[in-house]
């Protein structure tokens, strides 16, 4: 073991239930909920904000069960807090030296883990976390966060629980100006599926990918749209977004870019109206040009990192014992474009649906077990229960939706593929559940409407 990673280590003797962690802890939640009630109240004469409410509350149960995860379960290790360590270090340097701290802020660890500004002062981070961009990455920015929060664990989880809420709440006011769905189906999508909410929402690269997830689509679709007046602000957030993505899971640039392609022609097709010829003109167009897209990604540097990278996590996973054996095989074993290609239904597969319950039955994946059995029977309610044409039809000829299914299906792709083991899938899946689970019920409220019930 090197210096650093012994230093971590040792720094793992953390007390994160001090007296004065409670009181900062109980402040800060204080303060959240106050923000919580004055916009509550200023929108009381809206029906849906009792929704902002409950929404948080979720997030915030699940956010401290998976605090208390790494903190017991894991032992005060994980990445978590290999994440949080790395913020607090951080804090310090900035009280030992500012601008020592904005040059960690501002460029990349050096290879090889060799510390520049750590000492035994400020203390030295995870060697595995510093030495890995992304990781660190995630440190920086939780780092800001630090000064308006004691520095603790849970509190700073909880912070972030809340900017989850709030980027959760910008997607679900956007969805639902197509009245699509019932507020309640709608809500349940967003705000309560437990994996997303354990996952999502505390100090993790997933909840830096939901969040940047839901404010990109807010600010693409009001930049797209043509009723609504787009500003500087909006290029802006939307700036941030893609970087944040670029930096922490690059991947996930092409899982929201891709699908706005599909949108945008449901958008044009509309605009020919009645006029079959041409819609399928526009159709076959934009197959083409997404077929010659996904071509050209995989001719340059970005797909072969990602195809070398995931061959040997694969492999790793699979052969190395020691990760466990709540996995799953998909039988892959060639990694050119062609063998990726000829694994995308059984990855999808995986990525919508497992594990299946009797593949779940730990108390760490039941949960998950129970939420993939709900999302089968959302499917099968969908293509067996008649009118099946209609609802394809339906999806295909809304942006929205169409942007949900496409981004669900690649980032199941990714997902399935990349993973292995249970416990990778359940937290590589979650950002695309609300969105098949929105696609799923989509008929939901025109089916209720005509039946009268």
């Amino acid at each position: 073991m090197n210096n650093s990673s012994a230093q971590f280590y040792i720094d793992r003797n953390f007390e994160f239930f001090t007296p004065l962690d409670i009181l900062a802890t109980l402040f800060g939640l204080g303060v959240i909920f106050i923000l919580i009630f004055l916009r509550t109240r200023r929108n009381s004469h809206l029906e849906y904000y009792k929704y902002y409410s409950r929404a948080f509350a979720f997030k915030a149960l699940f956010v401290l069960a998976n605090c208390l995860f790494y903190i017991i379960v894991y032992g005060a290790g994980g990445d978590s807090i290999g994440f949080w360590d790395g913020a607090v270090k951080l804090n310090n340097l900035f009280w030992k030296d500012p601008f020592m701290y904005f040059s960690e802020l501002f460029s990349d660890p050096i290879e090889g883990g060799q510390f520049r500004n750590f000492d035994t002062t400020t203390g030295i981070p995870d060697g595995h976390v510093y030495g890995e961009i992304p990781s660190f990455f995630v440190s920086k920015v939780v780092s800001i966060f630090t000064f308006v929060s004691y520095k603790g664990y849970i509190l700073l989880s909880l912070i972030f629980a809340f900017i989850a809420t709030n980027a959760s709440w910008k997607l679900f006011e956007l969805v639902r100006s197509y009245q699509l769905h019932s507020d309640r189906i709608l809500a349940i999508a967003i705000f309560f599926i437990p994996s997303l909410s354990f996952w999502c929402a505390g100090i993790s690269k997933d909840s830096f990918m939901w969040i940047s997830v839901c404010y990109f689509l807010v600010n693409i679709y009001q930049i797209l749209s043509p009723d609504k007046k787009s500003s500087i602000k909006n290029w802006i957030v939307l700036l941030i977004c893609l970087y944040v993505m670029y930096r922490v899971r690059s991947f996930m640039i092409l899982t929201v870019l891709a699908p706005l392609l599909f949108a945008y022609s449901a958008r044009l097709g509309k605009k020919f109206g009645s006029n079959g010829l041409a819609r399928s003109l526009l159709r076959m167009l934009i197959a083409a040009i997404s077929i010659s897209s996904i071509l050209l990604f995989f001719q340059t540097s970005i797909a072969d990192e990602y195809i070398q990278e995931a061959a040997i996590i694969n492999d790793d996973m699979t052969n190395n014992k020691s990760y466990g054996t709540n996995r799953y095989d998909l039988g892959i074993t060639d990694y050119s474009p062609v063998g990726m290609a000829l694994a995308f239904p059984n990855s999808v597969l995986a990525g919508f649906y497992r594990p299946y319950i009797w593949e779940a039955l730990s108390v760490s994946l039941i949960l998950n077990g129970i939420e993939s059995i709900l999302i089968i029977y959302l499917t099968a309610r969908f293509l067996f229960s008649g009118r099946v044409r209609q609802r394809i039809r339906r999806i295909r000829n809304h942006e929205f939706l169409v942007f949900a299914f496409f981004f669900a299906l690649i980032l199941a792709y990714f997902a399935g593929f990349t993973s292995i083991l249970f416990g990778v899938l359940v937290r590589f899946k979650a950002p695309l559940l609300p969105f098949i689970v929105i696609v799923l019920t989509s008929h939901f409220q025109e089916e209720k409407s005509k039946t009268g019930i």
